[in-house]
């Protein structure tokens, strides 16, 4: 059997696991959940996967598709600051795409001018 240090060890590699990117990717959560789960645990530790939920601090669940809208719990400090979070995460990812369709579409001038 087991000893109590390895069954800790175990129940800690399990916890771990709800954090990890193997786990969201098992569990088939999309490539916008598994990013906003990252910027989520660089500013609140405590979070974690449950299925394709991303649970925050235990009390605020995000849903997919996991837009401001997905974001429920009881109302108060820490679901604003998570929507809040959401909001930025989105913004961020929303300006670096436009960002590199306009890096895209300024190469594709250049390649058709020197050709």
């Amino acid at each position: 059997s087991l000893s109590p240090f390895q069954l800790a060890n175990k129940a800690r590699t399990e916890k771990e696991e709800k954090l990890s990117q193997a786990y969201a990717i098992s569990a088939g959560v999309s490539l916008e959940g598994q990013q906003l789960f990252q910027t989520i645990h660089k500013t609140i530790k405590d979070c974690k996967w449950q299925e394709k939920n991303i649970v925050v601090m235990e009390e605020v669940v995000i849903a997919p598709p996991y837009q401001v809208e997905n974001c429920k719990g009881k109302e108060g400090s820490a679901l604003s600051h998570v929507r809040k979070i959401v909001e930025k995460h989105f913004r961020d990812v929303e300006s670096q795409k436009v960002m590199q369709r306009s890096q895209a579409q300024q190469t594709q001038k250049e390649t058709s001018l020197s050709s």
